[in-house]
């Protein structure tokens, strides 16, 4: 999902903002445009009008104060731990201002280890300036994330495009020179009011503050990069007569190039992508820090969180209803089997499990009986076979006896023949596999014949 990354480069009577898209890494530009208003508050309380409404969750907003705002110090500490540095910055930073800290609130950035100890960038902003500037925000709920200084703001914005010189940054209010170095200030100076100079001045002034600024880098000089509404053509003509290396700059993101005016709220919106913070502050901390974006989330989680638990309760009673019925049947069947097996089996002992005693009940008649075939060969087979006897023979069956795995048939016929083809048809019935004649004797009468035949059930056959 694409994020927009905002910048908001305030200056004296306009507001100047750039807004970019952030999707899966690639970075393109949505819009620049100036907000004309006298007023702070009147300039932020117009920013919803150009930014579709309403901020998202996603969204990353940043601006910046200028560099006269803010007292800013390199300060060294023999430890790197970044908890006892922000412990003892109060007291260090005091001792290098000459201002004593009670009205200021103070921020650094990431310390930078140099053996046992550690060098910090730290910087002291007046309390009071802070509570104005980030008011007009607070009170309106939108979600300035990052509050920077320039020129740090800027370079930690544009560091993927600035090489190693001098940026100019010429705002109405200040015109501010950074001394770069691998995308880090390492040094710079401040001319305020640089709108109410004529361009001529303005020119010489800045090759004055540059020449200074490069004397311990590059003695012959150093590329100067300008940018900012007050980096016109005239102006860099006019630097252009005084010293070599004089470029206005301009960037490309995504195939759109932006002008020097807008370049600064460019880097305000690439800063809130968290470009460079190493190298940078957020004065957005302590009491400062961003509240508004948390409660809003926090309220929206709280009523999903709400909805889930109202789904989670109504998934639950649904359930209970739904259990509580089918147990109900259970019972209604559970009597019903009850009911059944006592009528069946009106001996029987107190039902407990029904369907099991019913089972072992069942199984008890197959044994006894036998009449029906629950997977071994039946009566009723036995009786179907001997019907099948052919009707020429004279056969009289006096008694069948039936065991698991042997059938015995006995009785009277005429002749000994008969009693062969008895057995031989007996034989031929896929529900014996083996079929003798066990007796077989001629009455004291000389009629009749006695005989008894012995056959075992075939596994095959037997199962019905």
């Amino acid at each position: 999902m694409a994020k927009r990354l905002i910048g908001i480069d305030i200056d004296r009577k306009i507001l100047r903002l750039a807004v970019l898209s952030r999707d899966q890494g690639a970075i393109s530009l949505v819009l620049v445009m100036e907000i004309l208003h006298e007023e702070v508050a009147g300039q932020v309380a117009r920013l919803r009008d150009f930014v579709d409404g309403d901020f998202q969750f996603g969204d990353r907003l940043a601006a910046c104060l200028p560099s006269s705002a803010a007292l800013v110090r390199r300060l060294t500490f023999p430890f790197s731990n970044q908890r006892k540095i922000a412990a003892a910055l109060s007291f260090e930073l005091a001792g290098q201002l000459p201002v004593a800290l009670d009205d200021y609130s103070t921020a650094m950035q990431s310390p930078v280890r140099k053996g046992d100890g550690a060098t910090i960038v730290a910087a002291a902003v007046k309390t009071t300036l802070l509570a104005e500037t980030l008011a007009p925000f607070d009170a309106m709920g939108i979600p300035l994330h990052i509050l920077d200084l320039a020129p740090y703001a800027y370079v930690a914005g544009l560091k993927d495009f600035l090489a190693d010189g001098i940026l100019v940054c010429a705002m109405e209010q200040e015109i501010c020179l950074a001394l770069i170095r691998s995308g880090e200030v390492l040094d710079y100076l401040q001319m305020p009011l640089g709108g109410s100079m004529p361009v001529a001045d303005q020119a010489r002034a800045i090759h004055q503050q540059a020449t200074v600024l490069a004397r311990a880098q590059q003695p012959d000089g150093m590329p100067l990069q300008l940018m900012g509404p007050l980096a016109t053509p005239e102006l860099v003509a006019s630097l252009a007569l005084l010293r070599d290396q004089v470029e206005l700059l301009a960037i490309d993101i995504n195939g759109q190039t932006i002008a020097a005016p807008f370049l600064p709220a460019v880097a305000l919106a690439l800063r809130a992508a968290d470009t460079g913070k190493e190298q940078a502050f957020n004065l957005r901390q302590g009491v400062f820090a961003l509240k508004g974006e948390w409660a809003g989330l926090r309220k929206t989680l709280m009523m999903a969180a709400c909805l889930a638990g109202l789904t989670l309760i109504t998934v639950g009673v649904s359930m209970g209803l739904r259990y509580y019925d089918k147990q109900h049947q259970v019972r209604l069947l559970e009597q019903q089997m009850a009911a059944l097996y006592q009528e069946s089996f009106p001996n029987a002992a107190t039902a407990v499990d029904v369907p099991l005693q019913m089972k072992s009940a069942i199984r008890q008649l197959q044994e006894d009986v036998g009449i029906i075939s629950f997977g071994r060969l039946s009566s009723l087979q036995v009786l179907q076979t001997l019907s099948e006897l052919p009707k020429s023979l004279s056969v009289d069956v006096d008694e069948i006896t039936m065991e698991r795995n042997e059938v015995r048939v006995s009785g009277q016929t005429g002749t000994f023949e008969e009693v062969n083809s008895m057995a031989e048809t007996f034989r031929h019935s896929p529900y014996f596999e083996k079929v003798e004649v066990s007796e077989s004797k001629m009455g004291l009468d000389g009629k009749q014949v006695s005989y008894r035949l012995r056959m075992t059930v075939s596994e095959k056959g037997g199962a019905s």
